[in-house]
């Protein structure tokens, strides 16, 4: 009897230690459990796909899962431009709407993909096209409550994040 008692303890704290408290806030492993991002999605909402622009925009994404530092536990989402995944140069996004700059003139592609709290990225994507022109678009320069930027810029030396 004592051993079947000490099963149904165990298997319970088993259960509720796998079980969600309903916090989107978990770190690596959130999403369906192998980084593939589940039923997470992400969009690029502003620009939209084909718009011209100029050299210093805003961007905005619409998530289904809350954003923020990785610090938090949070998703974030990884920003990639023309296809250069494998070097791993991006902008890290811990806000819905950053200012990007780093776009010379001509068509650039943005990908959105977004990331668990280790930087291990998910299937959640999205892509589209910009023309970028040579002005800075009007009122660019978006900064969180706080007058921080909140577009962090990294170089990956070795790549891997999970793909």
């Amino acid at each position: 009897m004592r051993t079947l008692v000490a099963v149904a303890a165990a298997a319970t704290l088993a259960v509720a230690g796998c079980g969600g408290n309903g916090d989107d806030t978990s770190a690596a492993g959130s999403g369906d459990g192998d980084g593939g991002g589940g039923d997470m999605t992400v969009d690029i909402v502003d620009p939209v796909d084909g718009a011209a622009v100029g050299t210093t925009f805003d961007l905005e994404v619409d998530t289904s899962v809350p954003i923020g530092d990785p610090d938090t536990g949070r998703h974030h989402v990884h920003l990639y431009y023309d296809g250069n995944t494998a070097e791993g140069e991006y902008d890290i996004v811990y806000e819905p709407q950053v200012t990007v700059d780093r776009l010379d003139p001509g068509e650039h592609t943005i990908e959105a993909v977004i990331a668990n709290a280790d930087h291990s990225l998910t299937d959640a994507r999205t892509e589209i096209t910009v023309a970028v022109g040579d002005a800075p678009a009007a009122g660019a320069g978006t900064t969180d409550d706080t007058g921080e930027d909140t577009t962090e810029t990294t170089e990956d030396s070795g790549g891997g994040y999970g793909y």
